[in-house]
C-alpha cells in the first residue's frame, strides 16, 4: 500500500507538473540554470567565478555571468552553495556556453575550481514573471507546487500591490518554472531586496501583518509550499 500510494504521488506531481507548464504559453525573455554546489570554500569558489566573468564580460559583454548564492536560512543545508547563469533563451544559453567552451583561461579556473568543489543537481527553469534583481541581492525564496500557474501570476499582482503600500517598492518578485531537471516541486519564486537589512525587515513584515497573513491565506488555493530559503549572492 506505501509502495502504490508513492507512485500515485508521483504520477499527480507529474501530471501537475504537465499541466502547469501548458497553462500560459507566454513566458518572459529569462531562463537560469541553478547548479547545487558542494564546497568547503565558497568564498574561494566565487572568487574564481569573479575571474571567469571578467573573462566573460570582455568576450561576451555580459555583466556578472555567475552568480554564487549561499544560503542563511535553509531547511535543507544551512550554507548551501548554488552556481546561477542566466539568458534571454536556452539557445541563447547554449549559444554563450559554446562560444565559452574554448577559452584557455577559462579552463584553467573551471579546473582549478574543480579541486575545490563537487557538481550537484542542476535546474533548468523558464522565467513567468521577472521584476528584476540587483548586484549582490539577497533573496527569499519559495519552492512550491503550482496548480493553476496564471491564476496564481495574477495573485501575485496583489502582492505587488501591497509591497508598494507597504514600503517594500524595492522588493523583486521573480518567478520561474521548472523546464528540466527532476525535482519535488514546479516553480521557483524569489524575492530579491539590495540588502540584508532590506531582507530582514520583509521577513518581520511578512511574520506579523494581517494583510499579507490574508493575501497567504488567498494564494493557498493555487500553490503548496514545498521550502522557503533565504541567500545572498556573494559573488565579486
Amino acid at each position: 500500500m506505501k509502495i502504490t500510494r508513492k507512485v500515485l504521488a508521483s504520477v499527480v506531481t507529474l501530471l501537475v507538473a504537465c499541466l502547469v507548464q501548458a497553462a500560459d504559453p507566454k513566458p518572459v525573455a529569462r531562463v537560469i540554470a541553478i547548479t547545487d554546489i558542494e564546497t568547503d570554500d565558497p568564498t574561494g569558489y566565487a572568487a574564481w567565478l569573479s575571474q571567469a566573468n571578467d573573462i566573460i564580460k570582455a568576450k561576451l559583454g555580459i555583466d556578472t555571468f555567475y552568480h554564487v548564492y549561499v544560503s542563511t536560512f535553509d531547511g535543507g543545508k544551512s550554507g548551501s552553495v548554488r552556481s546561477v547563469i542566466a539568458a534571454e533563451s536556452v539557445a541563447a544559453m547554449a549559444k554563450n556556453n559554446a562560444a565559452l567552451a574554448g577559452d584557455p583561461t577559462l579552463r584553467d579556473i573551471m579546473d582549478h575550481n574543480r579541486a575545490i568543489r563537487k557538481i550537484g543537481a542542476r535546474i533548468l527553469y523558464q522565467g513567468v514573471r521577472f521584476d528584476g534583481s540587483y548586484k549582490n541581492s539577497y533573496v527569499y525564496t519559495t519552492v512550491a507546487l503550482v496548480g493553476d500557474e496564471a491564476g496564481y501570476l495574477k495573485s501575485l499582482d496583489g502582492l505587488r500591490a501591497l509591497f508598494d503600500a507597504k514600503g517594500f517598492q524595492d522588493a523583486k518578485i521573480n518567478v520561474y518554472r521548472v523546464l528540466a531537471g527532476r525535482t519535488t516541486y514546479t516553480h521557483r519564486v524569489t524575492i530579491a531586496l539590495p540588502t540584508n537589512e532590506r531582507l530582514a525587515a520583509l521577513l518581520d513584515f511578512m511574520s506579523g501583518d494581517a494583510q499579507l497573513a490574508e493575501w497567504l491565506a488567498s494564494a493557498a488555493k493555487y500553490r503548496t509550499v514545498v521550502a522557503n530559503m533565504t541567500a545572498h549572492d556573494i559573488i565579486k
